[in-house]
């Protein structure tokens, strides 16, 4: 079950106000930022509040999975920034095991 203050943090995110804030960002960033909005047809603001949304929210998986996910991440002493990085990497070990798409809807199972 959530906590109160866990509710609190994710309500948050769910109010119509908006701010400004300004940031100063190198401009190779913003251009690829730019190019990954363009191509998923949203604006740069859109595409940012997404991503940033989705890294502070846990891109909106259920609080079980939040849950075991936060308890991995604090017995393992990592911030979430670094946490992601390893969720990355033991993919990465994943797929040069496995090959690209080895679970995807496209792959066949093995032994069946």
């Amino acid at each position: 079950m959530a906590s109160k203050k866990g509710r609190e943090k994710s309500e948050a995110f769910e109010t119509t106000e908006k701010v400004m804030q300004t940031f100063r960002i190198p401009r190779e960033l913003v251009g690829r930022l730019r190019a990954e909005a363009n191509r998923r047809g949203l604006d740069l603001t859109a595409y940012v509040i997404r991503v940033m949304g989705g890294v502070i929210g846990d891109f909106g998986l259920p609080e079980v999975a939040r849950a075991i996910l936060d308890d991995d991440r604090a017995a393992l002493g990592m911030d979430r920034e670094a946490y992601l990085l390893h969720l990355l990497f033991q993919r990465s070990l994943a797929v040069r095991e496995e090959g690209p798409g080895f679970d995807g809807p496209r792959s066949r199972k093995k032994g069946r």
